[in-house]
């Protein structure tokens, strides 16, 4: 079975069906699951939209696509929005990656997850640099990189909020992945970016929360 067989090539490294292991994902499996996985990009979520096209789309977190939260209210629509949809994507008690970084990073700085208070939950793994300009030349500079890491954690509804409401405010960026269920959720500013595994899984959720999307031809 082609699925089993992906399944059993990155078992190899750290993954079993039904995210049973015993340990914790090193840097050179994450490193291996994402070339694997995502060949087209790279751990940087505004990217997702344009290398995966075909297996993304967006909700807003808001009515009428407003962007940010301003009162408590807003705060609560936002949230239930938030945990129903990455809820039904992942379930609960789903293991799960959550993944940020820093631009420009170097060996002399603090990482921001190291300084953030809403990341001091979560053990993160230092990622190497990746050279944007060699990446994608048209779009950076010399000298630019990107300093990314990763860390282990569960899912349940609502025991991340804290750091959905960072994002929500764009005070950090970062992102989940499913490994299990081969999906990326990312959310921002405006809402949830989300890539499925194929445009059929896609198709279905976006079924689903068609009164969450945009207006917008583009999709954001």
């Amino acid at each position: 079975h082609p699925k089993m067989g992906r399944l059993a090539l990155l078992c190899s490294a750290y993954i079993q069906v039904g995210s049973n292991c015993n340990r914790n994902m090193t840097k050179e499996e994450f490193k291996t699951f994402w070339t694997l996985t995502y060949p087209d990009t790279i751990p940087i979520s505004y990217l997702f939209k344009k290398d995966y096209s075909e297996r993304w789309f967006r909700i807003h977190s808001l009515p009428d696509s407003k962007r940010y939260a301003e009162s408590e209210n807003e705060w609560k629509i936002l949230l239930e929005r938030q945990n129903q949809i990455i809820t039904d994507i992942f379930g609960e008690n789903e293991k799960i990656l959550l993944v940020t970084g820093e631009y420009n990073w170097d060996e002399n700085a603090t990482f921001n997850a190291d300084e953030e208070a809403v990341f001091k939950p979560y053990d993160f793994i230092l990622l190497d640099n990746i050279d944007l300009f060699d990446f994608k030349s048209e779009d950076y500079n010399k000298g630019d990189f990107y300093k990314p890491a990763f860390a282990e954690t569960i899912w349940n509804s609502n025991q991340h909020d804290r750091l959905l409401k960072e994002i929500a405010n764009d005070n950090l960026r970062a992102f989940f992945i499913s490994i299990n269920k081969s999906v990326i959720v990312a959310p921002n500013d405006s809402g949830i970016d989300i890539v499925f595994k194929n445009i059929q899984t896609k198709d279905f959720y976006k079924k689903q929360y068609e009164n969450w999307l945009s207006e917008r031809v583009d999709g954001l």
